[in-house]
């Protein structure tokens, strides 16, 4: 792991907001954080922040000073150990720390300004959301470095884009502008240049007016169905609502309503 007193120390910022939800920050900005070893060696520990048995209500991923990220770092060596691997090691750790962060049972919100590129993009991509800054640009310049797509993208533009779109943007690795990427629908929300992340903190904690169970439990009703069927889907959307009907939430809300209900009618 990254030594306490390396200059890389502090690549990755956590910060408890607004009570429990937890904003991650790549943080190289002379790098255009650029990921290396050290950045997904500490990322892999934020991770672990959002998987404890009780989880934050949401994950916000943002790039400091003003850029996600620049993709993987060209200027370290993508390499580790001696084993049959060793040339690409580093990228098999951030392909399983971008599974971690896709399949992570709470909302994920990737707040992006400046660009997103390569990998990076890749990351923004495992994302259940992106905000995105009308100056955001996505790219994945891959072929031009004698490289195949990695991180996912490909798998992930296919599956939102379809194939044609998908290939076009990936073979020609040009660079697709906000306003386009939200007419692709690669995008949730435009807004002004500098407002990402208090709008997705503002978009998480509306997530949490539903109560935090129920929210938990639709991030994996929504997971399972990329992959399911739909009676599949319904078998498993009929056993998580059976743990919200029998659980104390319901009931806590439902009371409340009645409450308010209540008081609008004096």
């Amino acid at each position: 792991m990254t030594d306490n007193n390396s200059p890389e120390n502090d690549v990755v910022l956590t910060e408890e907001k607004d009570g429990d939800i937890l904003l991650i920050t790549l943080n190289r900005p002379k790098a255009r954080n650029a990921l290396n070893l050290a950045v997904w060696e500490q990322l892999d520990a934020a991770l672990r922040l959002a998987e404890r048995p009780t989880p934050p209500r949401a994950v916000i991923l943002t790039g400091a000073e003003n850029f996600f990220s620049a993709g993987g770092d060209l200027k370290s060596t993508p390499a580790m150990g001696e084993g049959a691997l060793a040339p690409a090691a580093r990228l098999e750790i951030g392909q399983k720390i971008i599974r971690r962060l896709h399949d992570l049972p709470i909302p994920v919100i990737a707040a992006v300004e400046g660009g997103a590129y390569g990998i990076g993009w890749s990351l923004a991509l495992a994302c259940d959301l992106i905000i995105s800054a009308e100056n955001a640009r996505y790219c994945a310049p891959f072929l031009s470095l004698g490289l195949v797509p990695d991180g996912g993208c490909v798998w992930f533009l296919r599956r939102k884009l379809g194939a044609y779109q998908a290939s076009e943007i990936i073979l020609s690795e040009r660079v697709v502008e906000a306003a386009e990427a939200m007419e692709l629908g690669l995008t949730s929300k435009l807004v002004p240049a500098g407002e990402t992340v208090q709008i997705a903190l503002d978009m998480a904690n509306g997530f949490a007016k539903g109560n935090r169970h129920s929210v938990e439990l639709t991030k994996r009703l929504m997971r399972d169905a990329d992959t399911s069927d739909l009676a599949g889907s319904h078998a498993l959307e009929l056993a998580l609502c059976n743990i919200c009907q029998t659980g104390p939430e319901v009931a806590r809300m439902r009371a409340e309503r009645a409450a308010k209900k209540k008081d609008k009618g004096k």
